[in-house]
């Protein structure tokens, strides 16, 4: 999901509660606080030595542990907060959405959007964290799997892949 989805999700959906499951039948407790809205670059090389560049928006989810509720924030206040951000430094509409969410023993995870469940009282953002990867040994079973390649023309895309992936793998 990425940050335009999540938010045009917001504005579709007015006096809904947004629950967030992080885990199985496990949820960020209800008196959750949207704290920070992160827009983040990235610029990495991985193990092949291919350079990536790339953007994303990170929301954290903060509770204090103090203060309990029975209902979970509603869509208006989370676009209100939304919108703050987005007036001090434009929301990068096509990045990527993480959450960003520990408390307790639970360390602290970026998570990614699973699944969206949408009732008539709440939306429920399922939530997984991602495992690390081997970016080109990905991007070879990525390409292989694609007769056009990924990087250029196939022949010189495979190539390429293929010998990033024996550097590391």
């Amino acid at each position: 999901m990425n940050t335009g989805e999540f938010l045009e999700l917001l504005n579709q959906n007015e006096g809904k509660e947004l629950v967030f499951e992080y885990k199985q039948n496990e949820f960020v407790p209800a008196a959750y606080h949207i704290t920070e809205i992160k827009s983040k670059h990235i610029d990495s090389v991985d193990c092949g030595g291919i350079a990536h560049s790339y953007d994303e928006t990170v929301v954290q989810l903060w509770i204090s542990g103090e203060e309990e509720k029975d209902r979970a924030m509603e869509t208006e206040k989370a676009l209100k907060i939304f919108n703050i951000v987005d007036a001090k430094t434009a929301l990068k509409r096509d990045t990527p959405i993480y959450f960003e969410w520990g408390h307790g023993d639970l360390l602290t995870s970026v998570y990614k959007v699973q699944a969206l469940e949408n009732t008539d009282e709440k939306i429920v953002v399922k939530l997984f964290v991602p495992a690390t990867a081997c970016k080109p040994r990905v991007a070879l079973e990525m390409a292989q799997g694609n007769s056009e390649g990924c990087c250029g023309s196939p022949a010189t895309g495979m190539v390429e892949l293929e010998q990033a992936a024996r550097k590391c793998c």
